[in-house]
């Protein structure tokens, strides 16, 4: 008797044995199946160098106040397409950071910094690189008309043309006026007039402000595919 029950629950544990391997197998199999049915298409899209974004700043920059490498936060106002499908929608975060800067200066020169746009955030919180510079002002909410030169710097404007011909003709005007004999004094006279003359303006733009990018090398961008 007692060797028939020790048999018998031999058997069952064998049997047991035999339903957990075989499982394990039914799972090992079916696992893979399973991810590769969750994983959703995705396709790989280039968007090429020389692609133009339109951009809403929400970060205030100034050369006066902002320092090399401040952060600066803009989201995208119109989609971005590739052959005729959009790839980046409206809204999404592009970052980037301040360059060079060089604040205003008296004689007349005006505030200069660089904006170096660095980051694309796609909507599933994945963030990627990318190389950008700014390339117009299409609206400032400070005012005024800031100039973007051909590299993509922001420049502030020098004097004008009347405050050009003060620092010009005032020397000799007040030369002139003290008399003959006085040209020791000129050297002087000019370095007190351009020192007395306001600075430059310096370059800037508010939160709000519309501004335009250009891609300054190609992106490859990971996104689900079309009709996903």
């Amino acid at each position: 008797m007692a060797f028939g029950q020790r048999l018998g629950e031999m058997r069952m544990k064998a049997k047991i044995l035999a339903l957990l391997t075989a499982g394990s197998l039914v799972l090992s199999m079916a696992s893979p199946l399973l991810a590769q049915q969750e994983k959703p298409d995705i396709d790989e899209i280039t968007i090429p160098e020389g692609t133009e974004f339109k951009l809403q700043l929400h970060t205030t920059i100034d050369s006066k106040t902002s320092k090399v490498g401040d952060r600066i936060l803009t989201t995208l106002i119109d989609p971005v397409a590739v052959e005729d499908r959009d790839v980046l929608s409206k809204g999404i975060r592009v970052d980037g950071h301040v360059g060079e800067v060089r604040p205003a200066g008296r004689k007349g020169k005006g505030g200069y910094l660089t904006v170096i746009f660095d980051t694309v955030e796609l909507p599933n919180g994945q963030k990627v690189a990318i190389l950008g510079s700014l390339t117009e002002v299409f609206s400032s909410e400070s005012g005024g008309d800031p100039n973007v030169g051909p590299e993509g710097e922001l420049k502030g404007r020098g004097a004008n043309r009347k405050e050009q011909a003060l620092i010009m003709v005032a020397p000799a005007a007040l030369g002139a006026a003290i008399g003959p004999g006085t040209a020791i004094f000129l050297g002087s006279v000019g370095i007190m007039t351009a020192v007395l003359l306001p600075k430059g303006k310096q370059a800037g733009l508010a939160a709000g402000s519309l501004v335009g990018m250009r891609l300054d090398r190609d992106v490859t961008l990971e996104i689900p595919s079309a009709g996903k």
